[in-house]
């Protein structure tokens, strides 16, 4: 399935995370990940660059802007 990132997240965040992170189905918390300042290198091992916008470390430049373009690789269509 897929995974939840939180970017650029403070330390009170993360606090936060450790203590709720016991309570979750082991499953559900490795799909988490809480990523500080330097949370390029470990976002892009799951998101391919050209598919990340620019101000998160990527190189998609969708016009308009990548936050309202639902560009993506979901909208491609499987051939049978």
């Amino acid at each position: 399935m897929g995974h939840m990132f939180i970017i650029n997240a403070p330390y009170l965040f993360s606090t936060v995370w450790s203590l709720i992170k016991p309570w979750l189905d082991e499953a559900t918390v490795r799909k988490i990940h809480i990523l500080g300042k330097n949370y390029k290198q470990e976002l892009q091992q799951y998101i391919a660059p050209e598919n990340l916008p620019k101000d998160l470390g990527g190189t998609c430049s969708c016009a308009g802007g990548c936050s309202l373009s639902d560009a993506g690789p979901w909208n491609k269509v499987a051939q049978a």
